[in-house]
């Protein structure tokens, strides 16, 4: 991996006038020593950070418990997240001795960072009558605890994010794909998305999505941007925010990059 901060050098020229993406942190601040992707330690270490927003990801258990883990397979076993309960998946212990959240564990961290943008991936699930239940069940706990404002939901299923906008009208919802056909900003406003969030390749030999999606006011989401030339590169392509998998990194260089411009 490339290292993010380097030198400004490179940045003041590309960077001047260009209008600076905010970080989310893929998975949470999980590179933090004693931390570990999509856990209440990797939440907790992002807000403290101060970035935008975390992405997560979220299963239903066999037994219809929410779970927090991207899956499908249970690291080191052979557990699968959505074919599994409960119970044995809890039982898992990750690095450092830390446990896969429930969703509800993770929204009470939540809570106590309401700044903090809780970026909640549906996971695709094996049928769309699944995905509904699934969907119905996030938005039950999500109002119970009364987090749907923090919260942007996202999904690589396009059935998931209808269902959401079906059941939470006014919910924030972006389609995920990393699909070179992706679907275009047009028909993503069409059916009420808020965002598109696209891997990497698809922008970057697509750049005519994200002009686009700016002409219609729909948010882009760039990923995985883990060095500085791809922070560059979204900032000068307009694009919204950069989900990253070293957000201290990333912080640290635009907070170098604004600081040039101030000086200027």
């Amino acid at each position: 991996m490339k290292k993010l901060f380097l030198t400004i050098g490179f940045a003041a020229g590309t960077l001047l006038l260009a209008a600076q993406p905010q970080v989310v942190a893929h998975r949470g601040f999980h590179a933090a020593e004693g931390s570990w992707e999509n856990t209440v330690s990797s939440l907790r270490n992002a807000q403290k950070l101060g970035v935008y927003g975390v992405e997560f990801d979220v299963n239903m258990t066999a037994d219809d418990s929410l779970i927090v883990y991207h899956g499908p397979k249970i690291l080191d076993t052979k557990l699968h997240a959505q074919k599994n309960r409960f119970a044995e998946i809890r039982a898992v212990k990750l690095p450092g001795g830390l446990e896969i959240p429930t969703l509800r564990e993770f929204f009470a961290q939540g809570q106590k960072g309401p700044s903090t943008k809780l970026i909640l991936e549906i996971k695709k699930h094996a049928t769309p009558q699944r995905e509904t239940q699934v969907v119905e069940a996030i938005l039950r706990l999500a109002r119970e605890m009364r987090l749907v404002p923090q919260i942007e939901f996202i999904s690589f299923s396009r059935h998931a994010c209808d269902e959401v906008l079906r059941l939470q009208p006014d919910a924030v919802v972006v389609y995920v794909s990393s699909d070179m056909a992706a679907m275009s900003p047009a028909e993503a406003k069409k059916r009420g998305y808020g965002g598109l969030s696209y891997q990497l390749n698809v922008l970057m030999n697509r750049p005519e999505l994200v002009d686009e999606a700016n002409r219609l006011g729909i948010a882009t989401t760039l990923w995985m941007v883990n060095d500085c030339e791809l922070i560059d590169w979204a900032a000068r392509h307009g694009i919204t925010y950069v989900s990253t998998d070293c957000p201290d990194k990333a912080e640290a260089y635009l907070e170098a990059v604004a600081a040039y411009k101030n000086k200027k």
